[in-house]
């Protein structure tokens, strides 16, 4: 390995595991962190629900297709830096073969409107 691709993982690792202390452990059972992107004015995680998370409603199905990703779901989680970080969740979208029908699963995300992670809805008393 070249010292730059090395340099280059290590950098990707340490961001991984940086992104991991925002990221709160109940959602990291059914999401992977795809991604980590810095913006002028705040910090995104991107996660994408994991492929094995197949909705109830397809079990026993051999025919059963991914289908792209449901509009993303975002709320603000705690940070460390001086920019806010929004977590942005992708859910999948699943259907059977051959067919127009999609599903998806729902997940309790926050505990009201206010699109706050849990800790973080606690931090603040709402």
């Amino acid at each position: 390995m070249v010292m730059g691709q090395k340099e280059k993982q290590v950098e990707s690792n340490v961001l991984f595991e940086l992104s991991r202390m925002m990221v709160p452990r109940d959602l990291l059972g059914f999401f992977d962190i795809a991604e980590v992107k810095e913006f002028h004015k705040e910090w995104q995680i991107i996660l994408w629900e994991k492929r094995e998370h197949v909705p109830t409603k397809l079990k026993g199905f051999s025919d059963v297709v991914l289908d792209v990703f449901c509009n993303p779901i975002t709320i603000l989680s705690h940070g460390f830096s001086t920019k806010p970080v929004y977590l942005v969740m992708k859910r999948r979208r699943w259907k059977r073969s051959g067919t127009d029908e999609h599903f998806s699963n729902e997940y309790v995300i926050t505990e009201d409107s206010a699109k706050l992670t849990p800790d973080m809805a606690g931090f603040l008393k709402i």
